[in-house]
């Protein structure tokens, strides 16, 4: 029998400390106390401290995890845990909350002689509240020797993520200086590359470099505000705008991003439907934004985190989709997008408590976006060698004739033009112009057909290059006539280029069906001196002795006699 009442005492034992933990011993710096923490939801929001300490542990709950966190909720959150101070004397420590955003944070501290202290910090009160100057809201106080409980009253609109730490002050700060740091770094490539990316707009104008450069500003405000850094440095007394700033900097940066990848992206030409699309997507983020800041701050910010997965979400598919469509340059895009993905999912999915907090995980969209950035500088870079590529093909193919693939007189027109603009000398000693035209080519487009009257002309302007040097220029001036300009030829030396031109194409046997037929050409031959006085003198004087040549009996070359 005494062994049956043993047992059960010992059971009810067990159950009575079901919910008990340790307490956290403070001689030593505790970073995120989850596991020694209990806690009490007031889904009403109608309890205060002193019903609270009238609640049985039996009622708490374990946290179970290092951070207390929740997904988006209105109720008020008890925390209750037990502090040990093992020394003599009294211990000077910081409760530290490392999450910037916490609205308001109640703490009352029961010493071991019962005396009680209360504290109040938190993003809904003055930054100078804070006991210590720094972007996580943080009270002091003194432990007496033995245990201390503390309970804790927190309420917020934005995700209920609650690390808590109990430091002192040295420690709180040198833990924060690897963080500080590597928001400075990533800071600085941002900044870096704001900076960068405006200059080369001002200078070039293109619309996707301005885009560009508020989705970096949008990104560099939404992330200062968020890690509390314009809260410390900028709005001390203004906790309101601080808290405001906080979901509308998280719109204005999925907005800008929008933005910048339909212009990018070129959707209009590769994905005529997803450029609808993006347009609907950018008016719907913006209606979001305004709806719900006239409903309230916790839909507002509610909506901006939920929004920005979808933003990022959608951003890699029509990055996507874009490259699959034939859009090359949007390689380095989608890579940064992918950057940008994971880390805004990560950093979104941790603040709302989908995946476990970590401090990785919450600045994990601050690596994928400098990252992005980056590889994005990278992307319009390709962007705009790309553009001027296809501007110089372009430029090319308005200036070559489709036909006989030499240029053509719009190509002579800005060939002339240049020269006079650069006063560019086009030869060195000697300069000599060829005009070529062929031989009663009527006849043969009346005969044969313009079929074969575009062959012969092939043929003819394959044979030109053939017989001429890569320095040579060859322009088809109109119908079949051809100049060649040949810098550094004297005349003499052109005479025999003209000749061997001219008796190359008497050879040449043009096939129609069953019959066969030959053409010849007359060609003027006219060298530029230094008394002349523009270089379109000596191609009128070409053309002259082209028609002397067609004139006193054709197939032959004349030379201009000066």
């Amino acid at each position: 029998m005494f062994k049956i009442f043993s047992f059960l005492f010992l059971f009810l034992g067990i159950a009575f400390q079901a919910n008990a933990v340790a307490p956290v011993d403070i001689s030593q710096p505790q970073y995120q106390i989850g596991q020694s923490v209990l806690f009490f939801e007031d889904a009403d929001n109608v309890m205060s401290f002193s019903d609270v300490e009238k609640v049985p542990d039996s009622q708490y709950e374990p946290v179970n995890n290092a951070i207390c966190s929740n997904l988006f909720t209105r109720s008020t959150f008890y925390y209750k845990f037990e502090v040990l101070n093992p020394k003599n004397s009294t211990m000077d420590r910081l409760l530290v909350f490392e999450t910037p955003w916490l609205d308001s944070i109640q703490v009352k501290v029961i010493s071991p002689d019962q005396m009680q202290q209360t504290s109040l910090t938190g993003n809904m009160f003055p930054f100078k509240q804070r006991a210590a100057e720094h972007p996580y809201p943080n009270v002091e106080h003194l432990f007496e020797p033995g245990v201390s409980t503390v309970y804790l009253q927190v309420k917020t609109r934005d995700p209920f993520i609650v690390p808590i730490s109990i430091l002192d002050k040295e420690s709180l700060f040198k833990n924060h200086v690897s963080i500080y740091a590597t928001s400075m770094f990533i800071y600085g490539i941002i900044i870096a590359m704001i900076l960068y990316h405006f200059i080369l707009f001002a200078s070039i104008q293109l619309r996707y470099y301005a885009y560009y450069v508020l989705y970096l500003m949008s990104f560099l405000a939404m992330n200062v505000s968020y890690n509390g850094y314009t809260f410390q440095f900028l709005l001390q007394d203004s906790p309101v705008i601080q808290n405001w700033i906080q979901g509308t900097t998280i719109f204005l940066f999925a907005i800008a991003g929008l933005l910048f990848a339909k212009a990018f992206l070129s959707l209009d030409k590769y994905i005529p439907l997803a450029h609808k699309l993006t347009k609907v997507m950018i008016w719907l983020f913006v209606s979001v934004m305004l709806i719900t800041a006239f409903i309230g701050y916790h839909e507002h910010v509610m909506f901006a985190i939920g929004m920005s997965v979808i933003f990022s979400l959608y951003v890699f598919a029509i990055a996507l989709l874009s490259y699959l469509k034939g859009n090359k340059t949007a390689r380095f895009f989608l890579l940064g997008t992918t950057a940008g993905l994971v880390g805004t999912s990560i950093t979104a999915l941790t603040v709302m408590a989908v995946i476990p907090y970590s401090h990785m995980g919450y600045q994990a969209v601050d690596y994928g976006l400098a990252i992005d950035s980056i590889l994005l500088s990278f992307a319009l870079v390709d962007r705009v060698k790309s553009t001027e590529k296809e501007k110089l093909q372009a430029e090319v193919s308005a200036n070559t004739d489709a036909l006989t693939n030499v240029a053509n007189r719009r190509a002579f027109n800005q060939f002339c033009e240049q020269l006079d603009e650069k006063s560019h000398k086009l030869y060195q000693e000697n300069l000599v112009a060829m005009m070529l035209d062929i031989d009663f080519f009527k006849e043969i487009n009346d005969t044969y057909g313009h079929s074969v009257g575009d062959i012969v002309l092939q043929k003819i302007s394959n044979l030109l290059r053939s017989n001429t040097k890569s320095k040579d220029f060859i322009f088809r001036m109109g119908g079949e006539e051809f100049l060649i300009l040949l810098p550094d030829t004297n005349v003499e030396n052109a005479q025999k280029v003209a000749e061997r031109i001219r008796a190359s194409i008497e050879k040449m046997v043009i096939h129609k069906d069953d019959d066969t037929f030959s053409i010849t050409t007359s060609i003027g031959v006219a060298e530029f001196l230094p008394e002349d006085k523009s270089f379109l003198s000596i191609i009128q004087l070409a053309d002259k002795t082209l028609y002397d040549a067609k004139r006193t009996g054709r197939n032959k070359i004349v030379v201009a006699i000066r």
